[in-house]
């Protein structure tokens, strides 16, 4: 009988972790948004690299449409309304010094825009 319960509660227990490990990972991984929000901010750095002012303005405005779109689903989370706010005054910044080929207003924009990204996602983890 000591078997069957030993057995039974080690069934149990690889379960119950087996379970944690797969909501960890699911918390680990990032947003399809996120994802995608990653390629567009590495082709602006690209962008800025290279001088390609067309490639960082396409890419600052895909990734502005974007963002509107996951505001729809992570706009009641507190705190989350401001940092969209600056992240979407630095990416028009962005867009705008692109277009007037203003390689260190961009620069900068696009710094701006990292921070705001890197403050909201602690907003996020936060909540």
């Amino acid at each position: 009988m000591r078997k069957v319960i030993l057995i039974a509660a080690s069934i149990c227990l690889l379960g119950i972790t087996a379970a944690r490990a797969e909501d960890q990972t699911k918390e680990d991984e990032p947003s399809i948004w996120m994802k995608q929000k990653l390629v567009y901010s590495q082709r602006i750095l690209n962008g800025l690299a290279t001088e390609d002012f067309d490639l960082i303005a396409e890419n600052a405005t895909a990734m502005k449409g974007l963002s509107r779109i996951e505001a729809f689903v992570r706009g009641k989370t507190e705190g989350y309304r401001t940092h969209l706010k600056t992240f979407e005054f630095a990416t028009n910044e962005l867009i705008r010094n692109s277009e007037q080929a203003n390689l260190d207003g961009a620069t900068l924009a696009f710094t701006q825009m990292t921070i705001s990204c890197v403050n909201c996602h602690k907003v996020i983890r936060d909540n």
